[in-house]
């Protein structure tokens, strides 16, 4: 599923707080050689290796030809890690998706093969398409969806299914599927891409957008079924498994607070068409790329992509993109981003391949042969979004600010401090990247159920963040970042008069947005700084990687770092230190509260303090 950064810190910059960074492009240093950009180019089709993927001989599928999308130290040893009999338990998703960016359509014709891994047999199979939980309109209302079922049924036996909402659709065998039984479900799916426009992409239009949403709880669309500035963002789309809970499959819509979709781990092998003046990247690795005629005439590019072991499938796709890369070990990382926007897709590709160097490092092997990290439209407040092996970052922080509309119209209103938000810009995009990294790891590698336990992921990459900027930039400056994208969070929930509470519970017990943001993600992280001090480095490290080592390709209990952390001479104190800072109240005590004339101040030097109610009554005119 996807995971997304909500930039709670976006409306702090709408009303000119937070610290511009001391250097706008951070300091490189040697990693591995850097290939030159270049815009993305057809190749002849090689032999498919997928071909023998779906379906075997055996009428089921044989997941080893999808392997060559992984490490090759992980291959002869990826069943085992996952804790598995056969990599085949595991749900296969075979796709054919025809994807048009320019007219913003798809269609998407899938077979899922799923074993039934419960103690008992299951009367139907309930899939939800997520896709249709997200987005309301102006009032309120929920948005039509985008999505519809075309077809469905079961293409080797006799099955009911019925369309029970626009985001569920179950389906009934003719007779329970025992333990250890298989199925195969085709779906058809039709739909349309949300347009974006260009207005909503930049950073002032995000910041005020966050502003006049704080304390709300959030449309839950942030652009992962949607097209903007030439950009088609592919996610969530797919009918995937139900959460299962002890009551059954669970076809509650919930809250559109945090993340939304499946934490389960599954294979992927897809054939994605698309126009040939389309460029593409994907979850996974490309086995090969042709060219093909469409039911039109016209030519299309056609990709065959392999995606073993992995929680979520996404494609970014348009036109005008250029691919930059370098090689980190055996892994390729990739910048895919407009060609406009080349000196922040750079520096992307300089973040993310250190921060993959850095988090290897500390927490263990990166598991699949590719990264990559795409520029794309986003909205809602989120920075980023995370899929298994591939991040989206949102354009808006891409673009130069003071030249975009907004920062003209600011420009007249002669508000100080604009051309800081441009270095701010580019603070905040190497922070999001290296967030997005770190969840490669917490979630992607190590599952966990980002309903119950959101911090559980979330808390743990923004302090894998923090991490990475001690790496890069040293302690203090990585301390004087934390303040701006972590510990404001926290602050900026409290100025607005949300009260502090535990980090510790389900998204459905966070009334808005900015508490779930300034508790998850503000104050959360600091259990983990807390923990380090008291265990020392040793310890807290190789406590994080047994966390790796017992999780990999699986879902972590809710205890599951606390308890690894805990393991040692130290445990009470560390009981009690995760209890004060992911149960207990203490964030005031322990965090500080936010002046906001000082915030000001800090952003617009002496003027600040008399700036609040002015710039606040233009900016929301």
């Amino acid at each position: 599923m996807p995971r997304t950064i909500a930039i709670a810190a976006l409306a702090a910059i709408a009303i000119g707080c937070g610290e511009a960074p001391r250097s706008q492009e951070p300091p490189r240093t040697p990693l591995a050689s850097r290939s030159p950009p270049k815009r993305l180019a057809p190749e002849p089709e090689p032999f498919n290796p997928l071909a023998a993927v779906a379906p075997a001989k055996s009428g089921w599928y044989d997941a080893s030809p999808l392997l060559f999308a992984l490490r090759p130290a992980l291959r002869p040893v990826a069943r085992d890690l996952a804790g598995l009999d056969r990599l085949e338990q595991l749900p296969l998703y075979d796709l054919r998706l025809a994807l048009d960016p320019l007219a913003g359509t798809f269609d998407l014709d899938q077979e899922l093969y799923f074993t039934n891994r419960e103690s008992k047999p299951l009367d139907e199979i309930v899939l939800r398409l997520y896709a249709n939980l997200a987005g309301r309109t102006a009032d309120g209302q929920p948005k039509a969806p985008r999505v519809s079922f075309a077809r469905s049924g079961c293409p080797d036996s006799i099955c009911q299914t019925r369309v029970e909402s626009p985001s569920l659709l179950a389906i009934r065998p003719d007779s329970p599927l025992p333990p250890g039984g298989r199925l195969r479900m085709a779906v058809s799916l039709r739909g349309l891409l949300n347009r974006i426009d260009a207005s909503k992409t930049d950073l002032i239009s995000a910041s005020i957008e966050s502003l006049l949403s704080l304390g709300k709880e959030g449309s839950g669309d942030y652009g992962l079924l949607s097209v903007g500035e030439g950009i088609a963002l592919f996610a969530n789309a797919m009918a995937v498994p139900a959460r299962r809970t002890e009551q059954g499959w669970d076809r509650s819509d919930g809250t559109a607070i945090g993340d939304i979709g499946s934490d389960d781990i599954a294979h992927v092998r897809a054939r994605i068409e698309l126009p040939w003046e389309v460029q593409a990247a994907t979850v996974g690795s490309v086995a090969s790329m042709g060219r093909a005629t469409g039911a039109d005439g016209k030519p299309v590019r056609v990709l065959q992509v392999a995606a073993p072991l992995v929680r979520d499938f996404t494609v970014v796709a348009g036109t005008g993109l250029v691919l930059d890369s370098r090689q980190s070990g055996d892994v390729i990382v990739r910048s895919m981003y407009r060609a406009s926007d080349a000196q922040a897709g750079a520096r992307v590709l300089d973040t993310a391949a250190h921060a993959l160097e850095s988090f290897e490092r500390r927490f263990g092997m990166y598991p699949w042969a590719e990264l990559d990290a795409c520029e794309a439209a986003l909205l809602g407040g989120a920075g980023g979004v995370e899929f298994s092996g591939l991040i989206a970052l949102a354009s808006m922080f891409y673009h130069q600010q003071e030249g975009s509309p907004l920062g003209q119209l600011l420009g007249q209103l002669k508000v100080p401090g604009l051309s800081a938000m441009d270095e701010m810009s580019a603070s905040m995009l190497e922070f999001v990247t290296a967030h997005e990294v770190a969840h490669q790891w917490w979630h992607g590698l190590v599952g966990s159920d980002s309903r119950q336990t959101p911090f559980l992921d979330e808390s743990l990459a923004q302090y894998s963040t923090i991490l990475y900027l001690e790496d890069r930039h040293g302690v203090e400056q990585a301390r004087r970042m934390a303040d701006q994208n972590v510990r404001l969070s926290y602050q900026m929930m409290r100025l607005m008069g949300m009260a502090d509470g535990a980090v510790d519970r389900p998204v459905s017990a966070f009334g808005s947005s900015i508490a779930y943001a300034g508790l998850v993600y503000g104050k959360g992280p600091y259990f983990y700084q807390h923990a380090r001090k008291l265990l020392g480095d040793a310890a807290f490290f190789e406590a994080l990687r047994r966390y790796v080592k017992a999780w990999q390709f699986r879902i972590a209990p809710p205890d599951g770092p606390v308890r690894e952390l805990a393991r040692g001479p130290k445990e009470k104190e560390l009981l009690a230190l995760s209890r004060r800072w992911l149960r207990e109240a203490h964030g005031d005590q322990d965090l500080g509260r936010a002046d906001l004339a000082k915030l000001l101040g800090d952003m617009f030097g002496g003027a600040g303090q008399g700036l609040d109610a002015d710039v606040l009554k233009q900016l929301m005119e």
